[in-house]
């Protein structure tokens, strides 16, 4: 089926087209035009009556929405949190486990199994699952459970090859017991490596990118910074997030967990082809204030558009879709629009090897693609055209 859409500004791959037009044939962007061309055929034409077209999201870094936890393990989660995020304008979702019992998430990455083989055109991709825990610092554990967190062992690196088709990346703080000496075979079966929940110093990330890690999990938070020892100042894993060139930096931008000021920073430090924009959304997010829920062994509170643990010292994931850090990141934070579009998209298709077929708008990709309008409300998406 063919689907036109018309009268949009499209920020493709070779740059911002005004008012111009694409056309979509099945799965792929068939052609991208300069101009509307009314005498195209198609099966549907879509005015866009001068909105604009960008990539579908992708979200590598999301727990849960809606009610729907994917850390309960059951299939019905996995599918409920794609549906809820969808209507965000997210093409392509990473479920993220956080710490739990390792036969709670067994059971969590069967049911991904079975709901990626049901991947299907007109639906968000679900995409290997992120795994964010057990294997972190007590010292930097967040929101999640102390008393499950785990140090990598021989017994538990078996959990990374049996499920590998389902696992695509890793949290892991590499400072961690003997956490270190299991990265060089967890990137040879092909799972991407990030360092979070870590109180690692800049020569122990340093290491650890030697030994295969290639990102920073949620950068400023739940992770070591500068510190003193005697007149010497050392740097941690912010630092070395901020300048290690080779290192993506994923980064909460709800507008809570990080000011203006150091989105900025980070910005500016890794430009747009390094920075992630991640939800790290929890089941809370679309939940209203006074909801108390209970994850992985933790209470999470909703409170003003934000979840917090307990104690209120720490927030419990994010409530914001990667739509609404869209808009707060061009509005509030003032970055440049295509670059926030870049990071939304294409620098996570990057770190995960997915840019030949989606996370940008070219000829012959997956057509993946939202119509929003001029404050970047999702006003459509297309999954694969549909």
């Amino acid at each position: 089926m063919k689907r036109y859409i018309k009268n949009v500004d499209i920020y493709a791959e070779s740059g911002l087209i005004r008012n111009g037009s694409i056309l979509l044939d099945g799965e792929k962007i068939s052609r991208i035009l300069n101009k509307s061309d009314e005498n195209l055929q198609a099966d549907e034409v879509i005015d866009g009556k001068g909105n604009i077209v960008i990539p579908g999201y992708i979200d590598i870094h999301v727990h849960g929405g809606n009610g729907y936890d994917c850390g309960n393990g059951t299939l019905e989660a996995i599918y409920g949190m794609r549906d809820y995020y969808q209507q965000h304008g997210v093409t392509t979702i990473y479920p993220t486990f956080m710490t739990n019992e390792l036969s709670i998430i067994e059971e969590g990455l069967k049911s991904l199994r079975k709901a990626i083989s049901t991947n299907a055109p007109g639906k968000a991709h679900i995409a290997p699952s992120h795994i964010e825990g057990p294997f972190l610092n007590p010292m930097y554990k967040g929101c999640q459970s102390e008393e499950l967190i785990l140090p990598l062992d021989d017994s538990n690196i078996l959990l990374f090859e049996k499920y590998r088709d389902v696992i695509s990346r890793a949290t892991i703080a590499p400072e961690y017991k003997n956490n270190l000496q299991y990265f060089p075979g967890l990137a040879k079966l092909g799972i991407q490596i990030s360092v979070g929940h870590s109180c690692a110093t800049i020569s122990q990330v340093e290491e650890a990118v030697e030994k295969g890690a290639t990102s920073i999990t949620h950068l400023y938070n739940a992770q070591s910074q500068t510190h003193k020892e005697g007149p010497y100042r050392i740097g941690g894993v912010v630092e070395a997030g901020l300048t290690f060139d080779n290192l993506y930096a994923e980064a909460i931008c709800d507008g809570y967990h990080l000011p203006n000021e150091l989105v900025r920073i980070a910005y500016r430090c890794k430009g747009p082809k390094k920075f992630i924009v991640v939800s790290d959304a929890s089941l809370c997010s679309g939940m209203t204030s006074g909801t108390v829920v209970r994850t992985s062994g933790v209470n999470f509170y909703v409170e003003d558009g934000i979840a917090m643990n307990e104690a209120r010292t720490s927030f419990a994931s994010s409530t914001s879709p990667i739509d609404k850090m869209v808009r707060h990141l061009i509005s509030d934070v003032k970055l440049p629009v295509e670059d926030v579009v870049y990071m939304s998209s294409a620098s996570a298709a990057n770190l995960l090897g997915l840019y030949d077929r989606t996370g940008s708008i070219r000829e012959g990709k997956d057509a993946d693609l939202n119509i929003v309008d001029k404050d970047f409300n999702v006003l459509r998406t297309f999954c694969k055209g549909l």
